[in-house]
């Protein structure tokens, strides 16, 4: 029988386990940009270097809050137990405001990535909006997401004596938790007008939060949808008049697309579609209640499964771990060649030095 208790260790594992193949595959990823990218991957290896590193971050930052989630009618909330914590309930607060707002940053991410991959492929796109100093204002775009929907997170959904008392007999029954034990933030959308009565009025102002959120979660995916198919259709026109000279650096962006065609499944999988769950079902009074926790693993999973596809779709990557390559900086063949070549010659003047030897004993008997 699924107890509250291992449930809460099954996600508190399934956070650390996370966090660490988080760091270790973004770790090696990091490893593989610096040492195996190929010559045509130009700049986009420094957004791949950016994005393992805020990965590592946030997985880290998830380890350390261990952040829950459950829905109750019209209202869910975010919260993390500090019973046993060294960070009190005002300091909990806090993270988990910081994690809330990486949450952010990684939707950001979302549309940033299609948006330079399509550059990538868009001569014309990338002088006229991504030229100079225009290039840092898509880099600075992840941390104003950030900040943004950390600020409505803080102003908007803040905790308080009325939501302690609101959601202390739902979180106890439905999620054998006490209220005083956790630092959290909180969205209810319809409030009881008077104690005597069950009529809801709306709550404008965690819609008004909510309307934030999701102006930031449909703008990341309009990104990814719209230079998603502007890139498929760009790249496909590319490959078609390519010439054999260019395969090389076709055979790249085509590699890379691949790689960013299951880079958008995994988010959408793991972070759009439970967060438009977790946001939708209370907006509409909908109960979800205690399945509404298992946001917390898919979002925990997120970071160690990312960087898969860049490392075995990329075929420099893939062919370095599955040890056909050696670690030296593929710009070109040569270095390969003259090791072959190099070890042929060795081979040749044993097998010469060998025959003599064999020659002389023969001699003697």
């Amino acid at each position: 029988m699924l107890t509250f208790e291992f449930w809460k260790s099954f996600l508190r594992t399934i956070q650390w386990g996370g966090a660490f193949f988080a760091v270790l595959l973004n770790s090696l990823l990091i490893i593989l940009i610096v040492f195996r990218s190929p010559k045509h991957l130009g700049a986009y290896k420094y957004l791949m270097f950016y994005i393992s590193i805020f990965e590592i971050a946030y997985s880290i930052l998830d380890a350390i809050v261990e952040p829950n989630v459950f829905s109750h009618g019209p209202a869910f909330i975010v919260f993390r137990n500090f019973k046993h914590s060294h960070f009190g309930r005002n300091q909990g607060c806090y993270l988990i405001m910081m994690y809330c707002g990486s949450f952010g940053l990684s939707i950001a991410l979302f549309g940033v990535h299609f948006i330079y991959r399509y550059s990538a492929v868009d001569c014309v796109f990338r002088k006229k909006y991504l030229e100079g100093r225009k290039m840092t204002v898509l880099f600075w775009m992840p941390v104003v997401y950030c900040v943004w929907w950390s600020m409505v997170v803080w102003v908007m959904f803040r905790s308080s004596g009325e939501t302690d008392m609101l959601m202390r007999s739902p979180l106890l029954h439905g999620y054998d938790t006490r209220i005083e034990d956790i630092s959290y933030v909180v969205a209810v959308f319809y409030t009881t007008g008077t104690p005597h009565t069950h009529q809801l009025s709306p709550n404008w102002s965690a819609f008004l939060g909510m309307s934030n959120m999701w102006f930031m979660i449909s703008t990341s995916l309009f990104c990814v949808i719209y230079f998603g198919i502007k890139c498929y259709w760009k790249l496909t026109k590319s490959l078609v008049k390519s010439k054999m000279s260019s395969y090389y650096k076709k055979s790249i962006q085509q590699q890379l697309f691949q790689a960013l065609v299951m880079q958008t499944l995994i988010p959408v999988v793991l972070m759009y579609a439970p967060i438009g769950i977790l946001f939708i079902f209370p907006m509409f009074n909908i109960e979800v209640g205690f399945i509404s926790s298992f946001i917390t693993a898919t979002i925990a999973i997120y970071p160690a499964v990312d960087p898969l596809p860049t490392m075995f779709i990329i075929e420099n990557y893939r062919k370095t771990l599955c040890c056909c390559e050696n670690w030296k900086n593929p710009r070109d063949g040569k270095l390969t060649k003259i090791r072959i070549s190099g070890l042929r010659m060795r081979m040749k003047k044993k097998v010469a030095k060998a025959a003599v030897v064999n020659r002389s004993v023969d001699i003697q008997n």
